[in-house]
Order: structure tokens, then C-alpha cells, then sequence
């Protein structure tokens, strides 16, 4: 059946649904994954390069049969970030690049490129937008990646106060600081060291911090798109201090604005939950009593509802979250429209 099905879809010239996934493990090789339906036969080919815009069909660094549905690329010089558009029998393409970034010293650093816009055909850029935790330590490994990866600004969410003794990317890249004030996590901690607050408490405050930060801060928002709407500013990387929370929500808005859907907006929200390892960033989190582990677990993890809350708030004040980007934050429809042109291929 499945052989007839290959067979078929052959003879129909019906374009195949390819969807494909891409895995950067710690030596900087890649695992390639994909799935068609209709199932087709044949092989297929994976050519890389640096730029996301051009990738030359000419020397293939790697091959399989397309029933294997997965291949190792093996990448020679980790500090390169490369980008793979994969060519089934001959005939079907589809781009992929790793959806993380292996840059030691930084955690939680992602890609927000690949996701489809709407029923438009089109997908937001590949190697334009990041999101990320804060620098932990720096490099000359990291800094080099984030360069040949042509990074040239960083938003940073976090306020001056959470920046104190943490390394900063400032001499080395354009800088734009933009506080988003919700709640300070630096006192939530050492409220629940001393168990002063629960896990259940600390749902309810995270719930409460993204709902009062989409009514504060649309001015802040507002600056965060501006800098994007400014072709020179690309690649852009935006940080907080766990790429959770604050970049969580900032990234769902623009991913919103790129008419990304919802269930792909949470999908990348939860992301944070693989590649944000709280036991790095808080040492002592796990020398606690399981009930306060608990509670620190709740406030690094980037639950459904969290995001949900902040929606929830921005729907019952604006009725959309399209209608706060235009009336909260206010995007016109011309701004949007350039937005998807930088973002959007």
C-alpha cells in the first residue's frame, strides 16, 4: 500500500507536504528529520551554506533515502551557523535550519524562523530573529558564532538592576535597552529560599506579572518594533534574563504579528522548558526542600497558562490581540505590511 500510495503520488504531480525539523547537538552537527505525505520514494539531498538567502544546489554535504526520514550533517566548523534546504527526488525543496543555537555560555538561544504565515504559503525568515536568555559567561567561541552569524543588535529586556555583575554584549554589538518591568524575580527567590511563598503562589504571581505587563508596558512594546521595522538592524537578538518569560511574550507578539498561529506561537513558548536548564542558572535551587524546588521549577517554566494570562488580558481590554497590536501598541496597517516584507519569505 504504501509503495502504491509512493506510486501515486508520483504520477498525480500533486506537491508533496514536507515538513522538517533540525537539532544542533553540543559539537555543532545537526540531525535532520522530515515526514511527506503523500509518502514519495527516491532520495534526498541536504545542501548547506551561511546565508539563509542563498543556498547553492551544487556539492551536496549529505544524502539519504527519503524513507529513512532522517540524516546526521556533520558540520567541519561549529562557529558557522549553516542553513539546509533539502531536495527530495529531484523535485521538492524545503529550508531548515536548527531551530537552537549551540553558543556556550548563553542559554535558551533560538531561532524563531521556519514557522508558516497564515494560509499565505510564506514562512517567517530563517537567521533574522533570535530570542534568548542572557549571557551567563562570554567566549572568544561564542562571540565569534554570534558574529559570523552577523548579529548586529540586541534588545535587552532586562532592567539595570538585573544586569549587574552579568558579562554585556555592548562592545561588541549595537545595544538597545528596553526595560520591561514585571515583578521583580530577584525577591520572588529569595521569598521562596526562605519559604515565604509556594508553588501555587507563584503560578498566581507570574499570571498576575504577564497580565499587569501587557497593560504597562505597550510603550516598551512599541519600541521593540520599532527597532524591527529598520532593515539595518538586522539580524536582531532579543533577551531576558531567562528568555522565558519577558522574551517569551515579546516573541509571541511579533510571531502574532507575523499572523503565525497560535498553537505554533505556544509550541515555540514552551521551547523554553528544553533549553533553559534552571539548575545552571540557579545553583542552589536544588539544595532546597522539594516543596521550595517546586516553586523555583514553577517560576523558570514557561507554562501554557502563563502565556494564556497575558492573552486572556489582552483580549478582554481589546477584544484581539491584532486589535492591541494596532490600538495598544500602535502598529498601521503599512508597518505590518513591512514587518512581513523583512520577516517573511
Amino acid at each position: 500500500m504504501m509503495t502504491l500510495l509512493a506510486l501515486l503520488s508520483s504520477c498525480s504531480g500533486v506537491t508533496p507536504h514536507i515538513s522538517a525539523i533540525c537539532e544542533e547537538n553540543k559539537v555543532g552537527n545537526c540531525i535532520v528529520k522530515w515526514e511527506t505525505a503523500p509518502l514519495i520514494e527516491g532520495e534526498v539531498k541536504v545542501y548547506a551554506s551561511t546565508d539563509p538567502d542563498h543556498i547553492p544546489e551544487k556539492n551536496a554535504v549529505a544524502s539519504a533515502n527519503i524513507a529513512d526520514q532522517w540524516v546526521t550533517v556533520i558540520n567541519a566548523d561549529p562557529t558557522q551557523r549553516r542553513y539546509y534546504t533539502l531536495l527530495f527526488d529531484e523535485r521538492h525543496r524545503k529550508q531548515v535550519a536548527s531551530r537552537n543555537v549551540n553558543l556556550p555560555g548563553i542559554q535558551n538561544f533560538r531561532d524563531l524562523g521556519g514557522y508558516p504565515s497564515g494560509g499565505s504559503g510564506k514562512e517567517v525568515r530563517w537567521g533574522k530573529l533570535y530570542r534568548s536568555g542572557e549571557a551567563e559567561r562570554l567566549n572568544p567561541f561564542t562571540l565569534k558564532k554570534l558574529k559570523n552569524m552577523g548579529v548586529k543588535t540586541v534588545i535587552d529586556l532586562r532592567s539595570p538592576s538585573e544586569k549587574i555583575g552579568k558579562p554585556s554584549l555592548s562592545k561588541d554589538f549595537k545595544v538597545v535597552d528596553i526595560p520591561l518591568i514585571s515583578g521583580n524575580t530577584g525577591e520572588i527567590l529569595k521569598d521562596i529560599m526562605y519559604g515565604r511563598i509556594k508553588s501555587d503562589t507563584v503560578y498566581r504571581l507570574v499570571e498576575r506579572m504577564n497580565r499587569e505587563l501587557m497593560l504597562n508596558s505597550t510603550d516598551e512594546f512599541r519600541r521593540v518594533f520599532d527597532v524591527l521595522l529598520d532593515e539595518d538592524n538586522y539580524p536582531v537578538v532579543i533577551q531576558c534574563t531567562s528568555g522565558k518569560g519577558r522574551t517569551g511574550i515579546v516573541s509571541a507578539l511579533i510571531l502574532a504579528a507575523l499572523d503565525v498561529n497560535e498553537d505554533l506561537i505556544m509550541y515555540d513558548y514552551r521551547l523554553s522548558n528544553h533549553y533553559f536548564n534552571i539548575r545552571r542558572a540557579w545553583r542552589d535551587a536544588y539544595s532546597l526542600p522539594p516543596r521550595r524546588q517546586e516553586a523555583v521549577t514553577t517560576l523558570f517554566s514557561a507554562r501554557e497558562n502563563f502565556l494564556n494570562a497575558a492573552k486572556d488580558e489582552v483580549e478582554s481590554k481589546y477584544g484581539s490581540v491584532e486589535d492591541y497590536l494596532k490600538e495598544g501598541i500602535g502598529l498601521d496597517k503599512s508597518e505590518l505590511k513591512k514587518l512581513k516584507r523583512l520577516l517573511l519569505h
